[in-house]
């Protein structure tokens, strides 16, 4: 199934954290790197220069927008330089500046002083404001003590993409103690759909997690599974889907999502409501070969499995952007 683009998530300026006995810090989107006499420069004159960081922006420099910039409320437009570097001439004095594109967060400096005949470099970073994503193959399982007439609708927070069987305002048919639902005449081993939404920086915990290696993705997910009390089919359909989209990375980022936290991605209900209803997304990015994270181990949930009970899980890649850094 063609997906649908995924563009990197927001982390706002910058901010510590002391994670296992390591301090990182976010990475700012606005900072000063060097300001350095410039003997080229005259009468009074002083310069900013502005590198822009963003590769994906300078790759497709010809065909974007023009930047808007304010400096000191006087607003100002520059076309984004293959190279991301543009300098702009001022006099003497304090100055606070403002950038913004479209579909990307504003960023915002503090009042930054530059003397007279000096040159101050300024690296920036755009943050993409939301990202779409899709919320890949949720898929639910109900097994009721007894054959048991159901109807269960499940309300996106974005738009469906695919659903099977056919999605006509919710799901009726008969549930079995296998797991399996009989949707008119024929018998399904589980529910499935997929949607699209929009996801932002507010949405994603880095605090606590897993670091996974790709090549041990498999005994992660075995183990992580286990403990919340998947039997060996919702275990093997989980891992022959997520496996080999995540074997093939260094390392990744994971977290889950239990129940009442998967609202977010969208609310799912059964009706007779089922005395358990257990559900886990897993939500994760691959991370680039020397990037530094130490998340605390996450807490997991277990499912009940007794009475009328029904399982769902689902997941969905995100893309990394420095969201964390060695704090020097």
């Amino acid at each position: 199934m063609q997906r649908l683009l995924i563009i990197p998530i927001l982390f706002i300026l910058s901010s510590t954290a002391s994670w296992a006995n390591e301090t990182l810090k976010r990475v700012p989107n606005f900072w000063v790197v060097s300001s350095e006499k410039d003997p080229t420069l005259k009468n009074g004159k002083a310069v900013f220069e502005f590198e822009i960081l963003n590769e994906d922006l300078k790759q497709y420099a010809d065909q974007l927008s023009p930047v808007q910039g304010s400096c000191n409320g006087k607003t100002f437009d520059f076309a984004m330089p293959k190279n991301g570097i543009y300098a702009k001439e001022v006099f003497e004095g304090k100055y606070t500046f403002q950038f913004y594109m479209n579909g990307y967060y504003e960023i915002y400096s503090d009042s930054v002083e530059i003397k007279q005949g000096y040159r101050t470099k300024v690296k920036l970073r755009f943050d993409y404001a939301e990202q779409e994503i899709i919320v890949d193959k949720p898929v639910i399982y109900l097994y009721p003590t007894t054959h048991t007439e159901i109807t269960a609708t499940v309300k996106p927070k974005g738009a469906f993409t695919f659903t099977y069987p056919v999605y006509e305002n919710g799901w009726k048919g008969t549930a079995h103690p296998d797991g399996s639902i009989t949707i008119g005449t024929k018998n399904y081993p589980y529910l499935f759909w997929e949607a699209s939404q929009k996801f932002s920086a507010a949405d994603m915990d880095l605090t606590s997690g897993f670091m996974v290696k790709g090549d041990s993705i498999t005994a992660f997910l075995e183990k992580n599974l286990t403990q919340m009390g998947l039997n060996s089919r919702e275990m093997t359909d989980f891992i022959t889907y997520w496996g080999p989209k995540m074997a093939g990375n260094e390392k990744q980022f994971v977290r889950f999502m239990f129940n009442e936290e998967c609202n977010q991605f969208a609310e799912l209900n059964i009706t007779p409501a089922p005395a358990q209803l257990f559900r886990v997304y897993m939500i994760w990015t691959a991370v680039p070969e020397g990037t530094v994270m130490h998340p605390q181990p996450q807490a997991l949930k277990t499912v009940q499995r007794d009475q009328f009970y029904a399982i769902e899980w689902g997941g969905t890649e995100v893309i990394y952007n420095e969201i964390l850094v060695n704090h020097e």
